[in-house]
């Protein structure tokens, strides 16, 4: 029998209370993809409503991103707010504008991106070196990316 959605909507919940912080970087990645490539589905069919509220869902994420970025970490935190910030300003061009290029270009560095993220946090837990998020006293994950 298949779950219905109410299960995997707990399933995806219990899934992101539970992950490492690699792999919720990986997970918001792939979320901020999805929602760009759906965007250009949307406007090939001339739904622009969808292709709008796609492109909000993936800036947003990309937005979570750049909030969690620890700035005073170092060169990394700038350089990775900047690419996240350019991120952000493709999905807005191509939400103004309602042309695939922009969305494309998006989709393409945020894949390359979310799989250097990947590889690296599994080379760090296959070496052991990986540590686990930092839990402030509201219990939530601090997201830690140190230079």
């Amino acid at each position: 029998m298949p779950a219905s959605t109410a299960q995997f909507s707990e399933y995806k919940k219990v899934d992101v209370q539970t992950a490492s912080q690699g792999k919720l970087i990986v997970m918001l990645f792939n979320g901020a993809i999805q929602r760009a490539e759906e965007a250009k589905r949307q406007l090939e069919k001339g739904r622009y409503e969808g292709v709008h509220n796609n492109l909000i869902r993936a800036q947003d994420i990309i937005g979570e991103l750049r909030n969690a970025l620890d700035m005073k970490a170092g060169e990394v935190a700038g350089n990775l707010d900047r690419l996240y910030e350019y991120f952000q300003h493709l999905l807005i061009k191509a939400n103004i504008r309602k042309e695939p290029g922009p969305a494309e270009e998006a989709v393409a560095l945020m894949t390359e991106l979310r799989d250097t993220w990947k590889e690296l946090f599994q080379k760090l837990d296959a070496e052991g070196e990986f540590h686990p998020p930092q839990v402030n006293q509201h219990g939530a994950a601090v997201m830690n990316i140190e230079g």
